[in-house]
């Protein structure tokens, strides 16, 4: 078996400090010293690696996308045995889920940059409208006398609350935050049993 290659070890640890400076300094910040730093290598091996500025945020985005794509699919699996509004806040806001907050913090700040970066408008739009869509989709099986503009309403409400509950994550908020958040998610969940 051959041994994994020390440049796809590399890039990914660099990859990675990438997405902590961009979630710590957003896009603009994370310079390229900064980059390196964190990374614990020289500046010059950053373009060897991940290229030029260009290049690093489109792998950026690349690597958000794909974890959110997973992302997407896991929860796909779990939400197709929520059987109420209830199962559907405890899968999506478990307090112990193992996600990387960092990764919707890169995600905003590529968002941000979109003005700069039209390219990548197309992947970061689909990677929420796929989550979108294993969300509507378990309401419309849940609550199948609802509209599906309901269900997509809110799906979306459910889903904004989870983003802004991950983007607070740096300022480590009050533990009230985060039980009035899932509260808040939970009661329009239950505006969907009123049908």
């Amino acid at each position: 078996m051959p041994r994994p290659s020390l440049k796809d070890q590399r890039s990914e640890q660099i990859l990675d400090a990438y997405l902590t400076c961009v979630a710590q300094f957003g896009l603009e910040g994370a310079t390229q010293e900064r980059v390196a730093a964190q990374a614990g290598v020289k500046r010059p091996l950053l373009r060897h690696y991940l290229g030029n500025r260009d290049q690093m945020i489109s792998a950026l985005c690349a690597h958000v996308v794909q974890v959110f794509d997973g992302m997407s699919d896991e929860a796909a699996l779990g939400l197709a045995y929520a059987g109420s509004g209830k199962d559907i806040v405890e899968l999506l806001f478990q307090e112990e889920a193992d996600h990387d907050p960092r990764l919707l913090l890169a995600w905003q700040a590529l968002s941000v940059a979109v003005g700069d970066q039209p390219d990548k408008r197309d992947a970061l739009l689909n990677s929420l409208e796929r989550f979108l869509g294993v969300l509507t989709g378990t309401l419309q099986r849940l609550f199948p006398k609802a509209s599906s503009a309901k269900a997509r309403a809110v799906a979306q409400g459910v889903t904004s609350i989870l983003v802004n509950l991950d983007s607070l994550s740096m300022l480590a908020p009050p533990q009230s935050w985060r039980d009035e958040l899932r509260d808040g998610a939970l009661l329009l969940l239950t505006s969907m049993e009123a049908q």
